[in-house]
């Protein structure tokens, strides 16, 4: 089961957007997003709890979901719109009320049977083409998190971490998640 999908244009996706918390906006495409699991929420909370203590009197700052991230490129006419479970964002001009509008430095995405390949394939693409320095996916199922890093316009897959295993952030010197904590 893939999450429900429907073409409209971006004027057509703002009058939705009024009324829906819970989608995403892929240059044409919405995106119906199922509700997160119990076991979702929990492991969005352990590493929130994590990434907070880091970040704290840092420069940098962690959000989690539902706020909206728009990823846009004026020179390609591209409008994105996603709710990742968790990101982070240094450079905060881009910080509205409800919105976040550029380029987060680290994404998390928490995968479930739903929503595996939105995450592993479209989102990966998105984050890369838009310059997201580390991505993270998380499955609570396998108990794993995979770190990826841009590398040359690419990413590249730092590690997989699983078991009593520390995923280590490649870009924020000392963030380090225990799984065993999380999971």
């Amino acid at each position: 089961m893939s999450p429900k999908t429907k073409m409209v244009s971006l004027e057509e996706f703002l009058e939705i957007d009024k009324t829906e918390n819970r989608i995403e906006y892929f240059d044409g495409e919405v995106i119906y997003l199922p509700f997160p699991s119990i076991e979702h929420q929990r492991v969005l909370l352990n590493i929130a709890a994590e990434f907070r203590n880091y970040f704290r009197s840092k420069p940098c700052e962690a959000f989690i979901s539902p706020l909206d991230l728009w990823l846009i490129d004026e020179e390609k006419s591209v409008n994105v719109k996603v709710q990742p479970d968790l990101m982070v964002i240094c450079d905060k001009a881009g910080l509205k009320e409800n919105a976040y509008y550029g380029v987060p430095a680290l994404i998390i995405e928490i995968i479930s049977p739903s929503n595996e390949n939105h995450d592993r394939i479209k989102k990966y693409i998105i984050y890369m083409d838009f310059g997201v320095k580390e991505y993270w996916i998380v499955n609570p199922k396998l108990k794993t998190i995979e770190v990826y890093i841009l590398e040359e316009d690419e990413y590249k897959q730092a590690a997989i971490y699983k078991g009593s295993d520390c995923a280590t952030s490649q870009i924020f010197d000392g963030l380090k998640i225990h799984l065993e904590e999380i999971f």
